[in-house]
């Protein structure tokens, strides 16, 4: 059994969208963080367009203030993409959306990506919006394994996916989705809300498992440590039991937080490093 280490925590830019990305790097840098999940969207780190900075500026600042991506997470839940569209174009471009990401994370030199399963109408045939989802799954799997990415497929909430929003519904979409570039990502958020735990999904789809979000929630709420419920030492007495070595990213996502970001960072943080019994810094 491998004991949890504070080093394997990311700070996540997602709720630091209201700020520039500079401020960003300077904030975590404050609390301590050398490591983060790259959000990408406007006015950060933004596809298709080239309007912020390139892979090549976003690279060179990397380099110097000696930073790590972990994961690059394109904005998936806001901005108009459906890979499970039943209208083809839409669809197709929206799984070609997530193929350019694909290759965006390579020329970072990052290595993991993570990808939701879309959603279907609600006046669709759930049968129609899963087979497109899958097809566009497989297509964005064959981008990756050429491109030496790592699908991190995560597991939604019900009213962000009604495709992949349980345990169910995840063990049946690796089922379909059989590749050593496509793993799962497991939000502790959606996990808490079903009722199920680390260990559960450990016992289902263990082998599978290639990252974590590891967030409060009130059963949800995307929280940071503290303002939620969820059993934080049980969380990671699982991660250890299981020799579990990626990352941890903290993805805060509740409104309050986007005003005055890093006292929210920071008091997660605070709260973690109790339950870790070391400091970040």
């Amino acid at each position: 059994m491998k004991k949890q280490s504070i080093k394997q925590l990311a700070a996540m830019n997602m709720h630091y969208a209201r700020y520039s990305l500079d401020y960003f790097f300077d904030s975590i840098a404050r609390l301590g963080f050398d490591r983060f999940e790259l959000w990408g969207g406007a006015p950060h780190f933004f596809y298709p367009t080239e309007a912020g900075p390139s892979v090549a500026e976003i690279k060179k600042e990397l380099l110097r203030r000696g930073l790590e991506v972990v994961c690059v997470t394109p904005e998936q839940c806001i901005y108009p993409y459906n890979i499970a569209s039943s209208q083809k174009e839409f669809r197709k471009v929206s799984a070609e959306y997530f193929c350019g990401w694909i290759r965006r994370t390579a020329e970072l030199g990052v290595t993991k990506m993570l990808c939701g399963a879309g959603w279907g109408l609600h006046d669709v045939p759930i049968e129609e919006a899963w087979k497109y989802s899958v097809e566009s799954l497989e297509k964005m799997t064959r981008e990756a394994e050429r491109c030496g990415v790592t699908l991190a497929f995560e597991i939604l909430l019900p009213n962000e996916s009604n495709l992949v929003n349980d345990m169910a519904s995840a063990k049946k979409i690796m089922a379909e989705i059989d590749s050593p570039h496509f793993g799962l990502c497991i939000d502790t958020v959606p996990m808490f809300k079903e009722g199920k735990s680390l260990e559960d999904y450990y016992e289902a789809l263990g082998e599978r498992i290639v990252h974590i979000h590891l967030n409060d929630g009130k059963p949800t709420g995307h929280l940071t440590w503290g303002d939620g419920e969820q059993p934080l030492e049980e969380h990671l007495a699982t991660l250890a039991r299981h020799d579990y070595t990626g990352d941890l990213s903290l993805e805060l996502g509740a409104d309050r937080y986007y005003a005055d970001p890093e006292p929210h960072l920071e008091q997660g943080l605070r709260v973690l490093e109790k339950a870790f019994g070391e400091t970040l810094k």
